[in-house]
């Protein structure tokens, strides 16, 4: 190649390297980042929504307007097709027939929704937005939701936790955004949820110190499902909500345990049976007479009468195994109810405690000891507390048994004898 035509290339190359040079920048331009704004106002609170409901389901009014903040969405499968907004007034849920909806109306997110042609109406006792399905307030169609929710601004700031205690609950709380502190669940090491293939969602229980208890109620569905239920205590944000009038709490995921305390005791029930129904696993085992114990469904307890009997009696009622196993300061309790009065016996009732008894047969080739109580006075006809019981010098499986007997089968020689409200407690580490 000769001189010129070098000369030739490099003038017609040239020109175009500094022109692809000059188009290369060294960053992307940022995509502008688009704010929502809504260009009409609110003329209705939530709780002035609610007040509107009249019992029977119904159309809002076309003119009704609302806006709330984001305080709960589907993100983690425990509430399905759901926002749940709330203002300064209360909060209500609002059912959309739309999945995913957290990735447009993420928590904080305003919102304004304009009411008219939807629905209100109650699930469970529940008031609830939505649209009207098969009598009763369901999900807004798809194609109607951009005509009624609108989207104010970013994302901010949640709402503060309205802090209650559980006796506090009322229905100005349904669907807030709560704290519950110093509470803990009953059913440690127990999954939130089961499977979703078993049942759609499992009831767990919350309780404080002083035994007050509300359902925790968790999706099969949610993401969470599969964890353990902690032990220790801490606090619980959730969203309040009722079904039929028990009060219900849901939680958004597990970042709603907060500052949860897993080496903190808890007292905790070990056992409890109040006796609402007959219970196939206490033992009634008689060893004189054919009036045995027996579930009254009249008193909803355990009874025991040798009146009118073939023999005077000696009747046994016998708890299932209790484990103390662990368990610190575990407390008995329980509460009697008679009528009538045995003038052959000064206690027709005794209450013991066994830590060698097999579990099922005569009671009476096991070693029973005399448990301190209080019980009803003769003939009071009033239920009367035994008082908190201490078994603290008992380790491992014990049984406690009531032990029934009369001097006769006669009115005078036979008492009536009622137990109920059976109850062991400690702190369970």
């Amino acid at each position: 190649m000769n001189t010129a035509t070098k000369i030739l290339l490099a003038c017609l190359i040239l020109p175009g390297l500094f022109i692809h040079q000059g188009c290369v920048k060294d960053e992307f331009d940022t995509p502008p980042v688009i704010v929502p704004y809504v260009d009409f106002p609110s003329n209705t609170t939530i709780a002035q929504l609610k007040a509107m409901y009249t019992g029977v389901l119904d159309t809002v009014n076309d003119t009704v307007v609302i806006q709330g903040v984001v305080v709960a969405n589907d993100e983690s499968g425990n509430f399905y097709k759901t926002l749940v907004i709330q203002d300064q007034t209360g909060a209500i849920e609002v059912k959309l027939n739309r999945t995913n909806l957290y990735t447009e109306f993420k928590e904080g997110q305003r919102v304004f929704i304009k009411c008219g042609g939807m629905f209100l109406g109650t699930y469970g006792g529940l008031i609830q937005l939505g649209y009207i399905y098969n009598g009763s307030v369901g999900q807004l169609p798809d194609i109607m939701i951009d005509a009624h929710l609108f989207r104010d601004s970013l994302p901010g700031a949640l709402p503060a936790e309205r802090l209650l205690t559980i006796p506090q609950f009322s229905a100005n709380d349904l669907s807030v955004l709560i704290r519950l502190e110093n509470v803990h669940f009953t059913e440690i090491g127990q999954v939130f949820a089961l499977s979703s293939s078993i049942q759609s969602a499992t009831n767990r229980n919350l309780e404080d110190d002083n035994g007050n208890a509300v359902i925790l109620r968790t999706s099969g569905y949610a993401n969470f499902a599969a964890a353990l239920l902690p032990k220790g205590k801490g606090s619980v944000v959730g969203i309040l909500s009722v079904y039929n009038g028990d009060y219900q709490l849901y939680i958004r995921d597990l970042e709603d345990l907060v500052a949860w305390d897993t080496s903190a005791g808890v007292n905790t029930s070990i056992i409890e049976e109040n006796f609402d129904a007959d219970p196939a696993n206490w033992i009634k085992y008689s060893v004189a007479s054919n009036k045995d114990w027996y579930w009254s469904s009249s008193f909803q307890a355990m009874v025991a009468n040798g009146y009118g009997g073939d023999v005077p009696s000696n009747d046994w009622l016998i708890s299932p195994a209790i484990n103390l196993a662990g368990v610190q300061d575990p407390i008995l309790s329980f509460r009697t109810w008679t009528r009538y009065t045995d003038t052959g016996l000064a206690n027709p009732l005794d209450v013991m405690l066994s830590t060698n008894y097999s579990g099922s047969g005569n009671p009476t080739t096991a070693t029973w000891i005399p448990l301190s109580c209080t019980l009803s006075p003769a003939n009071s006809q009033t239920w009367t507390g035994s008082g908190d019981i201490d078994l603290s010098a008992y380790q491992g499986v014990v049984y406690v048994a009531f032990q029934y007997r009369s001097s006769g089968v006669t009115s005078n020689t036979a008492a009536s004898w009622e137990v109920d409200a059976f109850k062991v407690t400690g702190i369970a580490k």
